[in-house]
């Protein structure tokens, strides 16, 4: 009697065993939630795609932003939550997020082919940092806080990142005058922003296909030894699908702030995310700069003081931007115009482009 209990109990094990394995696959092929989605983002800055290779020569940065969160995790809320701006509201209303980010820029004269100094134009520096970014915001009004940690001079390891992108890849003439770059120096900057829009459209005006328009104003304030500097600026949003919240200005992390400012309600549905969106923006802005690492000049590795540029360059700017993207995918493109006056003597144009690449997961 009990031999043919074994082979029963046997084959209902193995049924259940695969009835369990089948809902497992089942959950892991269910999308997941897109309040659990989570970004990766890549952004690539380069003058060469306006055809030139200098002054701001070429910029970098990996990016991890979180999911849209309803309140501050209990670690942040002590102290991130009471920042003025900051806040999670509680149930609803405003999302709260963190990102972080290692990024790199490399600035050089106009013609990297000259080994010697060239006290006329741009040094020849390089900047590595990492960077920590808390924000608050719905679809009216935006609070940011980051710190950023990092490097200037040969720790930066932009001679050898340059050469490996222009010798053994074949992308740009061979730098020459990297033993003039300015020498070791760390970094670190707390940077603040605040957001606020002039005109928000209705609900519906933020729906894929739809076509949309919002109008903000916004400041920035930082402190530190990377940069210091007050701004503002005027942002105006146009398309088909705008989304909900604010502008994305991918400014050199640590210059500007670490941001994945697009908004969603909290306790509304997320509306067609499978919908293709394009849109553009349009900001112009103006920066009053204390201080700025690469403009400085000093001590270089070679030996002599590079000069001090003035007047800073970056005080005021118009960016152009194009943003195209469904869920999980996005692509944007932004290009910098400077239209304030350029260093004295220096024949660099300092216009770059930037491209970012996002993926949702």
């Amino acid at each position: 009697m009990r031999r043919p209990v074994v082979p029963a109990l046997t084959l209902a094990m193995s049924i259940a065993a695969g009835g369990g394995l089948s809902t497992l696959l089942a959950a892991e092929r269910q999308p997941k939630s897109p309040w659990d989605l989570k970004m990766f983002r890549f952004e690539f800055d380069n003058d060469n795609l306006i055809g030139s290779d200098d002054a701001f020569s070429a910029g970098w940065s990996f990016q991890v932003h979180s999911n849209l969160m309803d309140r501050w995790d209990p670690a942040f809320a002590g102290w991130i939550g009471k920042m003025p701006g900051l806040g999670d509201d509680g149930q609803g209303r405003r999302v709260v997020r963190w990102a972080y980010a290692l990024s790199q820029v490399i600035v050089t004269p106009k013609d990297i082919s000259i080994a010697a100094p060239q006290p006329n134009d741009v040094p020849w520096a390089g900047v590595l940092g990492v960077t920590g970014t808390w924000s608050s915001y719905d679809n009216k009004r935006l609070g940011a806080l980051q710190v950023y940690l990092g490097c200037m001079g040969p720790c930066s390891l932009a001679e050898q990142v340059q050469t490996f992108i222009h010798e053994d890849l074949g992308f740009g003439e061979s730098p020459q005058g990297w033993d003039n770059q300015l020498s070791n120096k760390a970094l670190a900057n707390v940077n603040y922003e605040y957001r606020h829009k002039l005109y928000v459209a209705e609900a519906a005006a933020y729906a894929p296909r739809r076509f949309g328009t919002d109008l903000a104003l916004g400041g920035q304030a930082a402190g530190g030894n990377l940069t210091t500097r007050l701004s503002a600026h005027l942002e105006f949003r146009f398309g088909w699908g705008v989304p909900m919240g604010f502008t994305k200005i991918p400014d050199p992390p640590g210059v500007g702030m670490v941001l994945d400012p697009l908004y969603a309600d909290p306790e509304q549905p997320l509306p067609e995310l499978n919908r293709w969106r394009i849109y553009f923006n349009l900001v112009g802005r103006f920066s009053w700069i204390g201080y700025l690492a690469p403009a400085e000049g000093g001590p270089t590795e070679s030996g002599y003081n590079h000069p001090k540029l003035d007047p800073y360059p970056g005080t005021e700017e118009m960016l152009l931007g194009l943003h195209f993207g469904k869920v999980p995918w996005g692509l944007h493109l932004t290009y910098y115009r400077y239209v304030g006056s350029l260093p004295k003597g220096v024949d660099s144009q300092p216009d770059w482009v930037n491209f970012s690449f996002e993926y949702r997961f």
